[in-house]
């Protein structure tokens, strides 16, 4: 669709091709032309439109009710319609209006003579008068006095003729001199720059300036914190726990006078002889293991080593805990143990083992019921955890953004940029026996963040420095979007765009506005294509009527550089 474009009256041609410029996004243009406009109405102005249309590849249209308007822009080439509506109907002007018809327009647009005013009354202040009164007062406009007679003297109009004479020349040389304008449009020719680029990111205060690095920030939240219960809901029954200790065995009978060496050969059964006479111990695993030098009672007693031992089966609790000093009674030794290599029976060896536990016997535990967690307890704390994660997540994710603020934080194509570290309890397992317990779940967040004006600054920056040193980047290059490569916690990061622009040599054209004034326009071109060696074209055009010299003021030329794009 076509992009409709009102000339202003007071439109030159320079600000039309500036239209034609910022235009970028639209290929096909109208410009509809106001009956009373300065721009368009010479060949110089369609020669000069018709260039820039194909230096900007676009399409133009002219639409105009000025039969002379009309006229030019079908000589010129460009499609023409009187009305939007023919405009719309696609009817455009197939030939120029004739000569009569541009007069013909040109004598409608011109106003009629004023009527003339009606003759003023003979005064009638002659009639009363006596002839030496008008000799001697010369007559005027009643009212007027001395100075109304003197202006209405041949030597009062003669001043008032030259008068005028003298405004209408000062006028005349003050439209040559004074308002005449000119604008100089130099063509330079253009060069396309496609740049691939690559930037770092590191912590700000960092960076100093280099190129292709700016400054990140990295974020990292306070820990977010929840807690929550686990119960346990099953019960388990412990069975009684066995006292241990240690005895010391010493022997009684014919022989007296060394030690015997005892070897079990099956568990021993130990009676304590202290108290009730019920509790009742056998050696451990590690006690029935080994031989055991017994000593006679009494005198050598405590020269026996102490032989590990538990309370039996029949013994077990807490009835199994006795102190120290109880006496024991080896009740099974004839079938349990071996003397000094001769096992079972000792009929002909009468002897009396008996012991002491110098230590009392103590881990005597009776059977109890205590309180353990099911699998349903540890479902219920997995899910309760598991909500806690999502629910802390989302809150620091919340908080990373309020502390970029206005900047962005940085994620991959892969989503990677955001580190969650969430810890987790270590939660019961089942058939574990404990109480109620009160669990908390932690979660922190970090990234990195980096500002897009930074980054598009930095492609900038690297365009600029494709352009070689006699050169300069023309405005307005096209940035690509700012894609994250890689991203983490701490600041860093590593960004990617690509950019197009145009670069055209170098050209100061502000000394050369005074240079110009009053030169010839033909001796202004050949100048100023002499003394700027990358200029390639020099246009000038003069506003509102061309004349053999440029402006004497250079306040009214104006110069213009015009990129030429290849």
């Amino acid at each position: 669709m076509s992009k409709l474009l009102y000339v202003e009256p007071t439109d030159e041609i320079t600000d039309i091709v500036d239209r034609i410029r910022r235009a970028e996004g639209d290929r096909d243009l109208v410009f509809v032309v106001p009956p009373d406009g300065r721009a368009l109405r010479s060949s110089l102005d369609l020669q000069l439109l018709l260039q820039y249309t194909r230096g900007f590849q676009k399409r133009v249209s002219i639409v105009s009710g000025d039969a002379q308007v009309q006229a030019l822009a079908i000589r010129a080439g460009f499609p023409t319609f009187t009305t939007l509506s023919q405009l719309e109907q696609g009817v455009s002007l197939r030939s120029a209006p004739t000569a009569a018809a541009v007069a013909a327009g040109t004598a409608l647009a011109a106003a009629a003579p004023p009527e003339a005013p009606p003759a003023p009354e003979p005064s009638r202040g002659l009639a009363r008068r006596a002839p030496s009164q008008l000799v001697a007062r010369p007559e005027g406009p009643p009212g007027q006095g001395r100075w109304g007679a003197w202006w209405h003297s041949p030597r009062g109009r003669n001043w008032m003729i030259g008068s005028g004479a003298g405004v209408f020349v000062i006028g005349v040389l003050a439209v040559l001199f004074l308002l005449p304008s000119a604008t100089i449009l130099v063509g330079v020719q253009s060069h396309r720059i496609n740049d691939s680029v690559t930037i770092q990111g590191t912590l700000s205060g960092q960076s100093s300036g280099v190129l292709d690095v700016i400054p990140t920030e990295a974020l990292l939240t306070p820990a977010a914190t929840q807690t929550f219960s686990v119960s346990p809901s099953g019960t388990q029954v412990l069975p009684p726990t066995p006292a241990t200790g240690s005895l010391s065995l010493c022997y009684s009978g014919s022989k007296s006078s060394g030690p015997l060496t005892v070897t079990f050969t099956s568990a021993p059964t130990f009676q304590d002889q202290s108290g009730s006479g019920n509790v009742v111990f056998t050696t451990t695993t590690q006690g029935q293991a080994g031989n055991y030098l017994v000593y006679p009672c009494k005198a050598n007693q405590n020269s026996s080593p102490l032989i590990p031992v538990q309370a039996s089966s029949d013994s077990l609790g807490t009835q199994g805990n006795v102190p120290a000093g109880d006496q024991w009674q080896w009740t099974n030794a004839n079938s349990s143990g071996c003397i000094d290599g001769l096992c079972p029976p000792f009929s002909q060896f009468p002897f009396t083992f008996s012991g002491v536990n110098p230590a009392a016997m103590t881990g005597g535990q009776d059977s109890k019921t205590q309180q353990v967690f099911t699998s349903s307890d540890i479902s219920s704390a997995q899910q309760q955890e598991q909500q806690i994660d999502s629910t802390l997540t989302a809150q620091v994710e919340k908080s990373l953004k309020t502390m970029a603020g206005h900047d962005v934080i940085a994620q991959d194509a892969s989503g990677n940029g955001i580190q969650l570290t969430v810890t987790n309890p270590t939660l019961p397992t089942v058939g574990q026996a404990g109480q109620a317990q009160t669990l908390t779940v932690s979660v922190t967040a970090a990234a990195s963040a980096y500002s897009t004006s930074a980054a598009r600054a930095a492609v900038l920056q690297d365009l600029k420095s494709k352009v070689p040193a006699d050169g300069e980047l023309l405005a307005h290059p096209t940035l690509g979007t700012i894609e994250v490569v890689a991203a983490g916690p701490g600041g860093t990061l590593t960004l990617s765009s690509n950019a197009v622009g145009y670069w055209a040599p170098k050209v100061d054209l502000a000394p050369y506005r005074s240079r110009v004034t009053f030169m010839n326009p033909g001796s202004a071109k050949t100048y100023l294509l002499a003394q700027l060696p990358g200029a390639s074209s020099v246009t000038i055009h003069q506003s509102p009527f061309s004349l053999p010299w440029l402006p004497l003021l250079s306040g009214r030329i104006q110069l213009e550089r015009v990129s030429l794009r290849a």
